[in-house]
């Protein structure tokens, strides 16, 4: 029963033509404008990262030690693409120090670094933001190096342990901390992400009109039928989540792939939490539905909602947040659009730290409270006549 009641809902929704249109097709226009209202500011940002060409040459090719085979492993790993589909390292291998000096004058590569058989050094064009990059990641390979020298004065009995640790981890230095600077602007695409997802509640509460029987005239025959009205809101509100899921994630790829623009982070994992908002906006689309009785409020009530909260978290004033942040956070953890964005900002730009664990407990509490209310208020509802 509870699937044909969700396939059924499914296609219901589906069918709903200005539904589509905003949940669906809305998303993806405003997200066109913002690109071309932003999109060379992303790509121009000076805080975004791009792939360092850098050389390497190594002075005892025919010697094999620990040390050239493990920083050639650690150039080649930083030479692989990030979790944002860029690379940190983009290597070039010298025969000799004299090509690598004439690549390094004729602007082919950015720095270079000569290995020999005990030292490694970088020579650099300028000294500027690369060079600071390159110049760090000898230093943590040397750091590195010299702990494994203390732990073979100290215990030697653990050193091969220790080596092995270092040579199968190299992942001290990872592109996470090098590509994750997020531009400012992607912020708005954070906060469209957040509107789609609030813009669920419009499909929420067109479920419950047609549930409802002092609504439409199928709610009469729906409080009739004899079918359990709580399986058919559980069917209506998953078939909802999976349809707002469904939009977001095509959102979701269209900024990545089609606007070329980074996310900063795994797709997998943004559209994880653009399924938890498509959630919340179910959620509270349902309490919106138990809380009023008028056809007119549920329809305008649940575009008020999405847009107060959209412009609270930064969707037509990029520092708003901020600002709100700064005089009355409870504000930020109460907006569920301010939580959301947040918990995409922090994931692209420091990974999931503490602060994105607890933006997503935020999210998902909210959602339990909104259910437990709209099954409160709905259970309550009668009817005089029918």
């Amino acid at each position: 029963m509870f699937g044909r009641m969700f396939l059924y809902k499914l296609k219901e929704l589906s069918r709903v033509r200005w539904l589509i249109g905003w949940t669906f097709l809305f998303p993806l226009v405003l997200a066109t404008a913002f690109y071309l209202g932003f999109g060379n500011l992303i790509s121009d940002d000076p805080m975004n990262f791009s792939t360092i060409d850098v050389g390497y040459v190594n002075q005892n090719p025919e010697e094999s030690t620990d040390t050239a085979s493990t920083f050639s492993a650690v150039l080649d790993e930083l030479g692989e693409e990030t979790d944002d589909h860029t690379k940190v390292l983009n290597v070039t291998v010298y025969e000799t120090v004299e090509e690598a000096t004439a690549a390094l004058n004729d602007e082919t590569i950015e720095g270079y670094y000569v290995e020999e058989s005990d030292d490694i050094s970088v020579f650099l064009a300028k000294n500027d933001v690369t060079s600071t990059t390159l110049t760090q990641i000898l230093k943590e390979y040397k750091n590195y190096e010299m702990t494994i020298e203390q732990v073979a004065q100290d215990h030697p009995e653990a050193i091969e342990s220790a080596v092995d640790t270092i040579s199968e981890n190299l992942e001290f230095l990872t592109g996470h901390d090098f590509g994750s600077g997020v531009s400012a602007y992607m912020q708005y695409f954070f906060a469209l992400l957040a509107m789609a997802s609030l813009y669920a509640s419009w499909i929420s509460t067109t479920l419950l009109q047609g549930m409802c029987a002092n609504l439409s005239e199928g709610g009469k025959r729906f409080e009739c039928a004899p079918v359990s009205k709580v399986t058919s809101i559980m069917a209506g509100t998953l078939a909802g989540t999976v349809l707002q899921t469904f939009s977001n994630a095509v959102v979701v790829c269209y900024i990545e792939y089609v606007l070329g623009l980074t996310f900063g982070a795994p797709l997998w994992n943004v559209i994880l939490i653009t399924t938890l908002g498509s959630a919340l906006g179910i959620a509270a689309g349902n309490f919106i539905g138990a809380l009023f009785k008028s056809s007119t409020l549920l329809t305008a009530v649940p575009l008020v909602f999405a847009m107060v909260c959209s412009f609270l978290s930064g969707l037509m004033v990029g520092n708003i947040k901020q600002i709100i942040e700064y005089n009355c956070p409870i504000v930020n953890r109460l907006n569920p659009a301010a939580v959301f964005t947040d918990c995409l900002y922090v994931l692209s730009t420091y990974g999931r730290t503490q602060a994105y664990y607890n933006d997503i407990v935020i999210m998902c509490v909210t959602i339990v409270t909104l259910l437990l209310l709209s099954a409160l208020l709905l259970r309550r509802r009668n009817y005089d006549s029918i």
